[in-house]
């Protein structure tokens, strides 16, 4: 306790915040000045034989002892120009190479007298020589543009030796990688991650902590693929990850990472783990890692809420105070057995936790009416609360696969078969008591709600994917889906003669039917897909308080997508497409159940249908030797959105539920850039901006009045990081962020928030850099305290909400190392099982 109350006392002492930063900030002017070295470089340039510029040919210089590993690896800019650092003075092998031409080979020389070696123009003549059955081996280029996707080859960098496959990602075009381990793909967090071809759901939800764990070593290839197919398409996927590992090596030992994270809010260490080994023709994978929030500022947060009803006057005013502690916690398991080159065996499970304790929430409520003459208000009633949960709450989360596939004697030819359950379970049991209770008319003095919610969900998938020549790929699949939703729920109102319980059951059954076919001529790439579903709804309702008859119905959705690229040069492109998405509603929204308090009503539909979007996107690529820019313009179309509907009743308590009433249109526009601004200083920009218009009627009363309101509102979300390495290992970077705020539904909308920063200092430590420690600090003179405000249009009332959390500010420490060697990592079969149709997934199991 006493170390404890020691460190407790270290990272709330601003005097020591303070002093850290000014350590931060003092680096990099001392450093600049007394850390600069002697500098040798090569220059020149590369042209074909026409004259033209050869731009991002490969080059590679050679110690005149080594003629394996390059001491220097790099590429020529979009001009063709050539610009290197080398390690020292000496004498040097010099290589270039492009696809499709004669490589050229110099000899040159650098000294104290001579610091920079000038190689003039290169010619790289076309590779035009009739050759005989001869075996030839290529120098790769280390970025490759394919029809839908850019390549970065892992396996041509020799820093991937010692580096994590998280410090190689920096490298990749549209990739960028924060100082926390954050990623974002063409600028955007909203992307999916493949391993091999196929999706990977433990990467993609939890990138940040295994990808710091894998060793890059065991990586072939890198993809971005920035136009997936119509398999991704149907399942709403922008931007597509796919890390592609070394098949062709083999395990030596055991490999693995452990990462532990703390700040000064929570106090509570947070550890995760990765490993991997290989026993024979089966490769292993296990990941895992623990989260507990405290009783601390992470999980304090205080409201208040303002209510005023237009045909009475009345106010309804509130203030509450909220703590939520919690544990979560998630790990993951893989393996493959490969018996021969054609077949490949793999499993894979996944499981996610979240479980509340010691949480509160006390709230004082008073109901005033109209203001009189003075501006006074009289008081209605009035009355105070405490609420806690009652027992054990949680949501667990299950997901596991397996798959089969064969690879015939054509090559690229695949057949893959896959099963996969996934599962949800969420109880949500909690107490309300209410006291010092002044001229309350509803008649109870507590309630006890408690909601038990189960999600089963079983998918059988046969895919076929096969190139025809050069120009032709043909994709075809057929996929069947098993969903059971069962929810639970009971009230109990304390002093009074009332309650209810409902059993509902809602089951959905999919089968579904794609062809993707792609063409590719010259430096035009076309591609085209269509996706057949159909779905069988049906709602049971085993009990109910208001008896309503059982349903079902049949729906059929045709999917198109279609899609056209034209690759002006290596440097510029352009996209255009067209896709259908498709959204069902989740058991939250569809249960019927009816939950009442003193100034609140709501329930869920059960006649809900699945939402249909429309989307069109442009997109324009610059990528260059230190340029990246890729912008993106898209629209969305919606004319059936499910949206929340609320009205007040004759008791003026507000009553919500859900229909596909709303005509939604969209307007996003993102715009990414990364620049090397030399070799140790690197900037990242984002910046998305979007146009939100929502038109739905209005309910106006319990007799179904209604009358059509419309609302419209931009947002802007713009981040910013610059980093710059320093003597000692080390690299010192800052962020920026802000949110303008946004139109949550035709009633709402958020204020914008105050701008914030992180400040970052990572430093390697051990051989290899296998221990790594990063410290940062949020809004280090900055608000403590952040704001969200909320106002809200009703036809009967407005009103106007503000939360505070004191969790703005906080200094964190980051510890990873990483052990063992490792060439070899767990297959995938190259399709797999996506579903991501589900719109509100999860919704009322609680959550932080």
């Amino acid at each position: 306790m006493q170390n404890y109350s020691r460190l407790r006392s270290f990272f709330v002492s601003d005097t020591v915040v303070r002093i850290i930063v000014l350590v931060f900030l003092a680096i990099v002017p001392m450093h600049s000045v007394y850390g600069a070295s002697a500098r040798y470089s090569v220059k020149g340039e590369v042209v074909d034989n026409a004259g033209v510029a050869e731009m991002y040919a490969t080059i590679r210089i050679y110690l005149p002892s080594d003629s394996v590993k390059p001491a220097v690896l790099g590429t020529t800019d979009e001009n063709g120009m050539i610009n290197l650092t080398l390690p020292s003075a000496g004498e040097f092998r010099f290589t270039v190479a492009a696809v499709g031409k004669r490589a050229i080979e110099k000899l040159f020389s650098v000294d104290a007298s001579n610091s920079v070696a000038d190689l003039g123009r290169l010619v790289l003549e076309e590779n035009v020589t009739e050759l005989g059955e001869v075996n030839v081996v290529a120098q790769r280029p280390l970025v490759v543009r394919e029809i839908d996707r850019l390549g970065y080859d892992v396996k041509a960098d020799p820093e991937a030796e010692t580096s994590t496959l998280r410090e190689i990602l920096r490298k990749v075009p549209l990739v960028s990688v924060d100082e926390e381990g954050n990623i974002k793909v063409k600028g955007s967090s909203d992307f999916k991650i493949y391993k091999n071809g196929r999706p990977n759901n433990s990467f993609t939800k939890n990138a940040k902590d295994i990808f710091a764990a894998i060793p890059a070593s065991s990586i072939k290839k890198i993809e971005v693929i920035t136009e997936p197919g119509a398999r991704e398409d149907a399942e709403g996927v922008g931007a597509i990850l796919n890390i592609v590992t070394d098949s062709d090596t083999a395990i030596n030992g055991v490999v693995g990472t452990v990462n532990l994270y703390a700040d000064n809010n929570s106090y509570i260490p947070n550890p995760s783990l990765w490993l991997s080994t290989q026993i024979d023709k089966v490769t292993m994978s296990v990941n895992g890692g623990y989260n507990r929030t405290p009783k601390g500022n992470d999980s304090k947060s205080w409201s208040n809420q303002y209510t005023d009803y237009r045909e009475t006057g009345n106010r309804y005013e509130s203030e509450a105070y909220s703590q939520y502690p919690q544990n979560s916690g998630w790990v993951g398991f893989e393996s493959s057995w490969e018996p021969d080159t054609l077949n490949l065996f793999t499993v894979e499970a996944n499981g996610w936790f979240w479980s509340p304790f010691d949480q509160q929430t006390e709230s004082s409520v008073r109901m005033l009416g109209p203001a009189g003459a003075d501006g006074t208000r009289p008081l209605l009633y009035g009355y105070n609360s405490t609420s806690r949960p009652v027992g054990t709450n949680r949501n667990i989360y299950f997901d596991g696969s397996a798959s089969y596939q064969h690879s015939t004697g054509r090559k690229d030819e695949t057949l893959t078969l896959s099963y996969r359950i996934s599962t949800n379970s969420s109880k949500n049991d909690s107490e309300t008591q209410y006291y010092d209770m002044i001229d309350c008319g509803f008649g109870y003095t507590g309630h006890r709600f408690d909601t038990k919610q189960d999600f089963i969900e079983q998918t059988v998938q046969a895919d076929w994917s096969r190139p025809y020549g050069t120009k032709h790929k043909l994709d075809i699949g057929a996929k069947g889906v098993f969903r059971s939703n069962h929810a639970i729920s009971s009230r109990e109102y304390f002093g009074a003669d009332m309650g209810s319980r409902d059993d509902f059951t809602h089951r959905t059954t999919i089968a579904a039917a794609y062809a993707d076919y792609r063409l590719t001529l010259g430096k035009w790439n076309f591609r085209a897909g269509l996706r057949y579903e159909y779905s069988y709804l049906s709602a049971h309702f085993r009990e109910q308080a208001e008896n309503r008859p059982d349903f079902s119905s049949r729906l059929n959705d045709l999917v198109p997508n279609v899609a056209v690229s034209w690759n002006i040069n290596d440097a510029n492109s352009v996209k255009m497409g067209f896709s259908r998405n498709i959204r069902r509603p989740s058991i939250g929204f569809l249960d019927p159940s009816r939950s009442e308090t003193p100034t609140s009503v709501s329930y869920g539909n059960p006649d809900l249908g699945s939402v249909v979007y429309n989307n069109l996107s442009f997109n324009y690529s610059l990528i260059k030797n230190k340029f990246n820019l890729d912008f993106n313009l898209s629209g969305t179309l919606v004319d059936n959105s499910l949206q929340n509907v609320r009205w007040i009743d004759d008791r003026e308590r507000v009553v919500s539920t859900y229909a596909n009433i709303g005509k939604m249109r969209s307007m996003n526009m993102s715009v990414y850039f990364q620049w090397s601004i030399d070799s140790k200083t690197r900037w990242m920009f984002n910046l998305w901006g979007g146009y939100t218009y929502i038109r739905q009627p209005v309910e106006l009363d319990d007799a179904g009045r209604q009358m059509e309101r419309s609302r419209a509102r931009w947002a802007v979300n713009p981040w910013t990081r610059i980093s710059r390495d320093l003597p000692w290992k080390l690299e010192l970077s800052l962020s920026g962020y802000w949110w303008s705020g946004g139109l949550s539904d035709v009633y709402s909308y958020q204020d914008p928030s105050v701008p914030g920063y992180t400040i970052s200092l990572v430093r390697k430590f051990l051989k290899d850099d296998r221990l790594t420690v990063r410290l940062n600090a949020n809004r280090l003179f900055g608000p403590n305290r952040i704001h969200s405000n909320y106002h809200t249009y009703n036809p009967q009332y407005t009103t106007d909400s503000e939360t505070v959390n004191r969790s703005g500010r906080y200094v964190g420490i980051t510890f990873n190392f990483r052990f063992g060697s490792l060439k070899a990592q767990v297959k995938k079969t190259a399709a797999s099982i996506s579903n991501d149709d589900l719109d509100g997934q999860g919704r009322g199991g609680g959550g932080k």
